[in-house]
């Protein structure tokens, strides 16, 4: 996985020299963080460019606002240059994500085992069935009291 570099003031997203070094020097596929916390703008346009000109990038994992839109969007303009739109944010926004066409999430360790039966019945085209694992999960939970200054609130 490449992030640009933390606050990316010296990093011109546009020249490739950079990334050209790590494509070349890589031997395996680089997945793209496009996340805000960079300080790069990373514009669509420019990963379609970058997934196409260098085939390595194919892989994005997109986090930044209204990004539901933003796998659709690469996939309608890169076509197979992009081999992995990804959702981002701990799988918030997942269910749109993967409605606008990214093929998996990135969550971290969160809940794994939850979220791939949701991937698995969404890309068979069972939306309904995709939401199931999570709404059982959270049935599962127990539900404690709310307390305020030590005595149950209800």
């Amino acid at each position: 996985m490449l992030m640009p570099p933390y606050h990316g003031v010296s990093l011109n997203a546009d020249a490739p020299s950079m990334l050209g070094r790590i494509a070349d020097a890589a031997k395996i596929s680089i997945l793209v963080l496009n996340a805000l916390l960079s300080g790069v703008t990373l514009t669509m346009s420019f990963l379609v460019r970058l997934a196409r000109e260098m085939p390595r990038f194919s892989y994005f994992n997109v986090e930044v606002p209204f990004a539901a839109a933003k796998p659709r969007t690469l996939t309608d303009a890169g076509g197979e240059a992009i081999l992995g739109p990804f959702d981002g944010e701990e799988a918030i926004t997942m269910m749109p994500d993967l409605d606008a066409g990214a093929s998996a999430t990135m969550p971290g360790a969160l809940l794994p085992d939850l979220l791939r039966p949701v991937i698995d019945h969404h890309t068979r085209g069972r939306r309904r069935e995709a939401a199931l694992p999570v709404v059982n999960r959270f049935r599962e939970l127990p539900v404690w009291p709310a307390r305020r200054h030590g005595r149950d609130v209800t």
